[in-house]
């Protein structure tokens, strides 16, 4: 099939999203007899207009519940630079919660290799693949949470997934989200993962939100706070000039990672959730 107007390979590329899923530039350059450079301009065209989510390889659309394996190719460097930057944030003796994520699976790598003045520290995940990341590989206290296996996020869900995490009180809970910006706040795409976030919250004295700035501007299906509900924010260094307005404007603490981020750097300050 031969698409010959740029309205018309958009057409197209979001018709196959939507019975696909995802896309790849390499298999629609041979379905509608195009070359791969047009379509990747066309995916950015579209990426950038806010249809689809253009990711390595191809495009996902927007707002779709993706498989882990998939997103932790997202933005991996980017994901790899929250995650160092953001174990600067802990301090010994602390309590914290890794949220089931691609991005909280970086700051387990981060954690595991090495924090400067941490002697004790007490890790809850509701991640299963973070658990078993970190078992063994770390000297400090791991805690996995169980429940319903939520299979395309790797993690615990349900109700005795929250009835476990009642039981706990962390000083800080590092969060991801799939969608953030000023006005719909901090979005997921699953209802469930959603509602141990909220318990997660609820028990924790310090909310940093790890998420790359892929995400800005992205609204998900479900809320999950309201954008200055959280204490601080580890973000990558393309996040734009009006997303670090907005974290100033609403007493977020930002801290932008730099690709040298070293695990372990500084402690955690500013404002703080009591």
């Amino acid at each position: 099939m031969q698409a010959t107007t740029a309205e018309h390979r958009h057409m197209l590329i979001l018709k196959v999203l939507a019975q696909e899923g995802a896309c790849r530039v390499s298999d629609m350059a041979r379905r509608f007899t195009l070359s791969e450079m047009t379509l990747r301009r066309d995916l950015q065209e579209m990426h950038d207009a806010g249809l689809l989510k253009r990711v390595h390889g191809g495009a996902l659309p927007i707002g779709r519940d993706t498989a882990f394996g998939v997103r932790i190719q997202e933005g991996s460097s980017q994901k790899q630079q929250i995650g160092a930057a953001a174990v600067g944030l802990i301090q010994d003796g602390w309590s914290i919660y890794l949220d089931a994520g691609t991005t909280s699976m970086e700051v387990a790598r981060a954690i595991m290799q090495g924090l400067k003045n941490v002697k004790q520290l007490a890790i809850v995940t509701n991640g299963i693949n973070i658990a078993a990341e970190l078992v063994g590989r770390t000297p400090y206290d791991i805690y996995a949470i169980g429940g319903e296996i939520y299979a395309t996020g790797v993690s615990a869900v349900g109700p005795m997934t929250l009835a476990q995490v009642a039981n706990f009180h962390f000083d800080l809970f590092f969060m991801g989200a799939r969608g953030v910006d000023a006005e719909a706040g901090w979005t997921n795409t699953n209802h469930l993962e959603t509602q141990v976030k909220h318990a997660v919250m609820e028990r924790s004295r310090h909310v940093c939100a790890i998420v790359d700035s892929n995400k800005w501007g992205q609204r998900a299906l479900v809320s999950v706070v309201p954008f200055g509900a959280v204490t601080h924010w580890v973000c990558d260094a393309r996040l734009p000039q009006e997303a670090r307005d907005a974290a100033l404007a609403q007493g977020v603490e930002l801290r932008i990672a730099a690709p040298e981020a070293v695990p372990g750097a500084s402690g955690l300050v500013g404002k703080q959730k009591d």
